[in-house]
């Protein structure tokens, strides 16, 4: 690659960085909100290998989705983060400036102008609908992942649009990982296809996309929606549409997010005339924009559109990523239209002036908008406040982070607690059905599953777990393994209905330094169910052992 390619790419990365730092930078401080208390725990790799031939949620809690490599991301993102809040925002941080990047570089390709570039991340940093779908919500990392694998899609076919098939089949396994982690990557292989044929007609002569090509997509998506259709037992957590419903889903969502309506936020009528009006007026420059400025303009509109089919069936707020990448790129297309006719004005600085007024203007009405947008997601804030009452009745968060949140909701909080919980809890146990006690006084939990997961301070050096199995009701005696951060500590066979405690040294230096936590994983061999034992019992959750609790020194 030339020098100046290389240069142009370092330009925009850094540039990309620093809007995405000070436009966003603040949310590394924000904490976990709403279902980012469900999604970030512990996975046995059974449960990711399972998600690949079944819904992404096996307990049933969540809506039928078929989304193993958002399974496998979450698995791995916990291993690496655990409950550290902050390293969850940082990695979300860096995942957006890469997709910043990425689309500057596009940009950069298909218009030869550094301009368009720094409008590309200008308009994708400061785009509304970015904080809820991407960058401030801990839980959308998956669409950053999803963003991501489209772009470098686009990247690759940019790359490869003129060569042979050979090079076009590596976005037919794009298309599949893309549809593995969202649904919405249905879209990415038409949309490829839509653009490739809009490049052709707006800014050079390349061949027509091949048929076989054309045959192997339809045949891979129409697979991958059967086997979809055949793990979920159906459409999944979709429901059956009227047209009536779908178009009205498709249309608010498409012109919501392009008109930035309901504009109910500071400054937001101002954003929403500016991003609705600068494509129109440059839309009456097409003949004299160049061909760059017109194939931004087109290609992202496609980009918009296709995506947006998804929505026939529910539209949110939090999911119009895509969207938003889109009018960001018709939006640079805009710009550089009207800079392309200032060109050609009688005064062009003066006219080339006035557009980079308008430009400027219109960006920080975007910017005001998205970061009050952001503010939502303070952790001390009405929004994360009411999110954390609901949460406070969910059965599968471990007891102690609802502790936490109750604790939030004291007066002070801001000011004493950290908005990261991993600074304000000494343990944290998973996969159980929540507190209970003994008829003598003992408190304790049951395991839901065949393994529980007990997350212990970095700095404890011993701990000591009571366990009890109800051999009484079971009748069968089981199997205990205790695992210390992977390592066996403890075996016991529990015959008898007596509490027996498993006490083990946690070593130095093998808690994972950014988690910041000692894992302790209990399993057992099976489960039982009280309604399939007990004669007229209702109660038909999954039971293992009752785990007492911990004493940490």
């Amino acid at each position: 690659m030339p020098s100046r390619s290389w240069g142009s790419a370092l330009g925009v990365a850094a540039f990309a960085a620093l809007a995405v730092a000070s436009v966003h930078g603040v949310t590394a401080g924000y904490g976990l909100n709403y279902d980012d208390y469900y999604f970030l725990r512990p996975h046995a790799l059974q449960q990711v290998r399972d998600s690949f031939a079944g819904p992404w949620d096996q307990t049933g809690v969540m809506v039928k989705f078929y989304r193993p490599l958002t399974v496998a991301f979450s698995a791995l993102r916990f291993e690496l983060f655990g409950l550290n809040a902050v390293a969850h925002h940082i990695t979300s941080l860096v995942l957006f400036a890469l997709a910043a990047v990425m689309t500057a570089w596009l940009v950069l390709r298909w218009t030869d102008r550094r301009a368009g570039a720094v409008l590309a991340v200008l308009f994708f940093v400061c785009h509304p609908a970015m904080p809820y779908s991407l960058v401030a919500w801990i839980t959308n990392q998956m669409h950053l992942l999803q963003i991501v694998t489209v772009l470098a899609a686009l990247t690759w076919w940019d790359a490869v649009r003129a060569r042979g098939l050979a090079w076009w089949l590596p976005l037919l396994l794009a298309a599949t990982a893309s549809f593995m982690i969202k649904e919405d990557g249905v879209m990415l292989l038409p949309a490829i296809v839509a653009i490739h044929e809009i490049r052709r007609w707006t800014a050079e002569p390349l061949p027509r996309i091949r048929l076989r090509f054309v045959l192997l997509a339809a045949l891979l998506l129409g697979g991958l929606m059967m086997w979809r259709t055949n793990v979920l037992g159906g459409v999944g957590g979709y429901t059956q549409l009227t047209f009536d419903r779908a178009w009205t889903n498709f249309f608010a969502t498409l012109t919501g997010v392009y008109r930035l309506v309901p504009a109910d936020r500071p400054w937001q009528p101002l954003a929403s005339w500016f991003v609705t009006l600068t494509p129109i007026a440059a839309l009456a420059t097409w003949p004299w924009a160049s061909r760059g400025a017109r194939f931004c303009l087109a290609a992202g509109a496609a980009i918009a559109v296709l995506f947006a089919a998804p929505f026939v069936f529910i539209t949110k707020p939090e999911q119009v990523y895509l969207l938003g990448l889109g009018f960001a790129i018709v939006l640079t297309g805009a710009v550089l239209a009207l800079v392309d006719l200032a060109a050609r004005a009688p005064q062009p600085r003066l006219a080339a002036g006035i557009v980079a007024l308008l430009a400027g203007v219109g960006t920080a009405s975007m910017l005001a908008v998205t970061r009050d947008i952001t503010r939502d997601f303070d952790p001390f804030g009405p929004f994360v406040l009411a999110n954390d009452d609901i949460v406070r009745t969910w059965g599968f968060v471990p007891p102690e982070i609802k502790d936490y949140i109750e604790r939030k909701r004291e007066p002070g909080a801001s000011a004493r607690l950290s908005s990261n919980v991993l600074d304000e809890i000494r343990l944290a146990t998973f996969n159980t059905h929540g507190r209970d006690v003994t008829p003598d006084g003992v408190p304790y939990m049951w395991m839901d599953r065949t393994w529980c997961e007990i997350q212990i301070a970095a700095d404890a050096r011993e701990v000591s777990i009571p366990l009890r199995h109800a051999i009484e009701v079971f009748r069968q005696p089981v199997h205990v393994r205790v695992e210390a951060d992977g390592r066996l500590v403890d075996e016991l066979d529990m015959t008898t209905s007596e509490w027996r405690r498993s006490t083990f040294a946690l070593l130095r230096g093998r808690a994972p330094r950014i988690a910041r936590l000692h894992r302790v994983r209990i399993t057992i061999d099976r489960v039982w169910r009280p309604s399939e034992i007990v004669p007229g019992s209702t109660d038909g959750r999954p039971l293992g052992l009752q785990v007492g609790t911990p004493v940490v020194r």
